[in-house]
């Protein structure tokens, strides 16, 4: 059996168990090896296993009774030396009391540090699990993104839509005739890979356009649309529109999107428009993007 795995099923009943239980095993402890002391004469000394009560207290309580513990131990053995060994006068009694806390007192520290050495690998493990689960389930979600197709246009429209009601999008996508121009234009963009857009310093331009889906059980999770900012297929590419469907939000599909963005232009320059202090500026934020000028209601960030 390992050995790892047992001492953190020890520290774990260690943890689990209330301060009192944990003092009362102390004394007992100590208390144990004290009678064996007195029993076993001057030709054998039980001195050495006092450490365990020091340890367990300086482990599991705080200084106070760590500090109770050591003259508690660093006492019983002086009295153990004094009954049983020699008798040595006073001064020498100080000495050898002073002598065993040192050494008590070592063995408390010694556990102290190793309990704030233990607890922080187990910090950092467990930090490291939570950042290799995270890693496992953006690679499961990014394996999930394509290339849209004709037939995904209609529930692109109605993603769109969805962000309507929601907020994200402007509220006239939930128009009947707006929607009908969306799927005409989004289907065109599919098959012509361009689209006319409006420039944020005014007009119109026929620029690049891509958009890719992630399908998830058999149904279209979110989608993004990525657009050229010129015409002459220019360096940049813009992040334009994002939408999660309700039923697979808060699972890190939305972050999944922007890293696969992120990963697929990574050579370009990175543009998107976003509203102030959403949930999209935040992530951008963690990914490097800089404020770069404000459009309307937006806020255009860019890296690269």
């Amino acid at each position: 059996m390992s050995i790892l795995p047992s001492f953190r099923r020890l520290s774990a009943r260690l943890r689990a168990a209330s301060p009192r239980s944990i003092a009362a095993a102390a004394a007992l402890l100590l208390a144990g090896f004290f009678v064996l002391d007195l029993g076993s004469g001057p030709t054998i000394s039980f001195g050495l296993f006092y450490t365990l009560s020091v340890v367990l207290v300086a482990w599991r309580l705080g200084r106070a009774a760590t500090v109770l513990a050591v003259l508690a131990a660093s006492a019983a053995r002086v009295v153990d030396f004094y009954l049983t060994r020699h008798h040595d006068g006073a001064l020498m009694l100080v000495y050898d009391l002073l002598q065993s806390a040192a050494g008590y007192g070592l063995a408390a520290l010694l556990a102290w540090q190793g309990r704030l050495l233990f607890e922080r690998t187990a910090r950092h493990a467990r930090s490291f699990q939570r950042q290799a689960r995270r890693e496992r389930r953006r690679r499961r979600l990014e394996a999930t993104i394509r290339r849209a197709v004709l037939a995904d246009v209609p529930a692109i429209v109605q993603l769109t839509s969805t962000g309507g009601e929601d907020g994200a999008f402007d509220q006239n996508v939930m128009d009947a005739a707006r929607q009908a121009a969306l799927t005409a234009s989004f289907s065109q963009g599919i098959i012509d890979g361009a689209a006319l857009r409006d420039l944020w310093n005014g007009g119109q331009m026929v620029v690049p356009i891509e958009f890719w889906v992630s399908e998830l059980h058999g149904q279209l999770a979110a989608y993004m649309m990525v657009l050229g900012l010129d015409g002459n297929k220019g360096p940049e590419r813009e992040l334009h529109a994002l939408a999660v469907a309700p039923a697979f939000r808060n699972n890190g599909l939305g972050s999944a999107m922007v890293d696969f963005f992120c990963t697929r232009y990574q050579q370009r320059r990175l543009v998107v428009a976003t509203k102030s202090g959403s949930q999209m500026m935040q992530m951008l934020s963690r990914r490097s993007f800089q404020p770069l000028t404000t459009s309307k209601d937006y806020d255009i960030m860019a890296r690269g």
